[in-house]
């Protein structure tokens, strides 16, 4: 091979379509329909052709080495050196889409799926210090998997430890610190030499004063945030019509619902679906992707798989998924847990935007272009608007549950959950308090998420963190009315581990927060702080304070009435108050929120809300026992348990 090839003396003159046919790999009727794919879409023929099925994968990169004069190389059967790539990045190497595969007579062979180019040759000659650089053809996923095997101990390293190395300040991976286990113990101590130094009632009115104010404080912050939905949408008027005047003077239609996107305007849109353990509901995540109303052409979608996981390893093989998704094995190693795989997800991506969709999700069709005309839109008022505006890295969807009206505890969990996504977390977007994402539908810029560490493998509630870590970082996350429906969680055992999960997280993620309190505040001002402490770390309060605030309401109640305990009329009146008022802004606001999502069935479940607490209650203690033995232990909830149905609001 020569020492410095010159791609454009190689190239064939025919066009890729026009080599396949004629080597016979491809009809005329198959080419013509891949060119008017390209047509609408944008994009290159060659992949329009591997999506339609018209050409294998394999087949597809040899024309394209016959294109260009150079040798194809299957990198399976043929693999690169390792030893080269303690030179490069792995990062490098997947955004430029080649390896570095030989050495041959002081030449470097690089193995590309890309079409070669002098920037190419540049570039490895710069990065590996030669005199020549040569090159091969090979395909796309042979790339990826090279990299995968090659770099397996560096990838391992960034997605599980690299976070914690860089930043070990917001890192979870250094649990609870000593001095914050010591304030837990000075506040037991203190609390009970209350019960011993103070008056016989001494204890006993702290105890209840202090439990019911923790539970109608996050009550009313709740509260307060989801009435302030309505009113934030008239705000939001005036702000639009400013933004329509700007556009108007650009000549552009004043609403950008109004702009239409071409697809081949579109940019590439990366999904990651972590799954582990999801051999009965892997399947359909890929049949609902189908009906996304996006490019194909345009789709990268990543099954993000834990290699010791057989039997999901299986099941999403034997789906046959379609070209544009691809089963990545994420690589053994600690922690196992769902950012870490997202982690490896994220080095391999090479969308502009990039979402998290979990294995049973059912996304609205349009959400993957709604998401992308509110980041379009973020981008045109901060150039032309508000230029102080902060960045916007990520957008939430609504969560809701398909299976909603199964049983008493699917009805309580959409009630919550349209209480959360329906209202509250709307009604806080623009506030400047951090918004916690779900755990699932989140689209994020993918250049801001890598400039913020991605996500934290070390905490079990990734999502929480992350919201709170953007907005430390300058960035601001914004909703979308657009629908994810997932499957609630029908039964109360796995109900319970995947709620104690969460609770565990809120209290980790509230604790990395405040251990450099006054750097938050700087970050993120005072409404940063008091959504930490509002949300972030009132939630799980309240959850461990309700049944200590409940029982000593009802206990001191009797007591006073009939056995006689001397307690002031005042603390009994503000126990009971609590307690009624605080349970009624739950019911009141859950069922205001569920009747407009699901409609009266569901929504007269909401006066069930104070049992429901209960079982939050138990498992906020549960979290709280881990939060001792073990903080990094991941329950997985199981997927699938109401098999196929369908709540009736949405089969209706």
């Amino acid at each position: 091979m020569s020492t410095y090839r010159n791609t454009a003396a190689y190239v064939d003159s025919r066009r890729l379509g026009e080599i396949a046919l004629d080597a016979d790999v491809i009809s005329r009727e198959q080419l013509d329909a891949a060119l008017a794919g390209q047509g609408r879409e944008g994009g290159r023929i060659g992949r329009h052709l591997i999506l339609s099925g018209a050409v294998s994968r394999m087949d597809l990169y040899r024309c394209l080495a016959d294109q260009y004069g150079l040798p194809f190389v299957n990198l399976l059967t043929e693999p690169p050196d390792p030893t080269l790539f303690s030179e490069v990045d792995p990062r490098d190497c997947i955004e430029l889409s080649w390896v570095p595969w030989r050495f041959e007579d002081d030449v470097l062979i690089v193995a590309t799926a890309e079409p070669p180019s002098s920037q190419a040759v540049h570039e490895a000659m710069e990065l590996y210090q030669v005199a020549a650089v040569d090159f091969v053809i090979t395909t796309d996923w042979d790339v990826t998997q090279a990299i995968a095997r090659a770099c397996r101990a560096r990838l391992s390293y960034q997605i599980a430890d690299e976070l914690a190395d860089t930043r070990p300040h917001i890192s979870a991976a250094g649990g609870i610190r000593r001095w914050q286990w010591l304030l837990c113990v000075i506040f037991v101590v203190v609390l009970l030499g209350a019960y011993i130094l103070l008056p016989v009632n001494g204890g006993l009115i702290l105890t209840m004063v202090g439990a019911n104010t923790i539970f109608m404080s996050a009550v009313v912050f709740k509260t307060l945030a989801a009435i302030r939905w309505p009113f934030r949408s008239a705000r939001m008027e005036h702000w639009d019509v400013q933004v329509a005047d700007e556009r108007i003077r650009r000549n552009l239609p004043p609403f950008f619902w109004h702009e239409s996107i071409s697809e081949d305007e579109m940019p590439i849109y990366t999904i990651l679906i972590p799954a582990f353990h999801e051999q009965d509901v892997i399947g359909k995540i890929l049949g609902n992707l189908e009906e996304l109303d996006y490019p194909k052409s345009k789709l990268e979608v990543f099954v993000l798989l834990e290699e010791s996981d057989e039997a999901t390893l299986t099941a999403a093989r034997a789906a046959n998924p379609p070209e544009y998704v691809r089963i990545l094995v994420v690589p053994s190693g600690a922690p196992q847990t769902k950012p870490r795989a997202c982690n490896y997800g994220l080095e391999f991506a090479r969308g502009e935007f990039i979402v998290i969709y979990d294995a049973e999700d059912r996304p609205d069709p349009d959400q993957l272009q709604v998401a992308l005309r509110l980041f379009r839109r973020s981008e045109f008022e901060r150039t032309y608007v508000d230029p102080s505006q902060q960045p916007l890295i990520c957008i939430q969807a609504a969560l809701s549950y398909f299976n909603a009206d199964y049983n008493v505890l699917t009805r309580m969990f959409a009630t919550e959950y349209s209480m959360w996504f329906d209202a509250m977390l709307p009604g806080l977007d623009g506030s400047g308090i951090p918004l916690p994402l779900g755990g699932t539908s989140n689209h994020f810029h993918t250049k801001a998420l890598r400039q913020i560490g991605g996500w934290d493998p070390y905490n079990v509630t990734e999502d929480a963190d992350l919201g709170l870590r953007a907005a430390a970082d300058g960035y601001r996350v914004k909703t979308m009315r657009s629908t994810t429906w997932e499957e609630a969680c029908s039964q109360v055992r796995p109900w319970i581990r995947q709620r104690t999960r969460w609770i565990k997280g809120y209290l980790v993620t509230s604790a990395v927060n405040a251990r450099h309190p006054i750097e938050l505040a700087r970050k993120t001002g005072m409404r940063g702080v008091i959504g930490m402490l509002g949300l972030i770390l009132g939630t799980p309060l309240a959850f461990l304070s309700y049944p200590i605030a409940l029982l000593f309401t009802l206990v001191t109640y009797v007591g006073v009435r009939v056995i006689g305990f001397e307690l002031p009329e005042g603390v009994l009146l503000f126990g009971s108050l609590t307690m009624i008022f605080g349970n009624l802004m739950i019911i009141a606001v859950s069922a205001v929120t569920a009747w407009a999502r699901y409609g009266w069935r569901v929504a007269m479940f909401s006066i069930f809300a104070p049992i429901y607490w209960i079982l939050h209650a138990f498992a906020a203690w549960r979290a709280v026992f881990q939060l001792v033995t073990n903080n990094q232990k991941w329950e997985k909830t199981p997927h699938g348990l109401t098999g196929d149905y369908m709540s009736e609001h949405l089969s209706s």
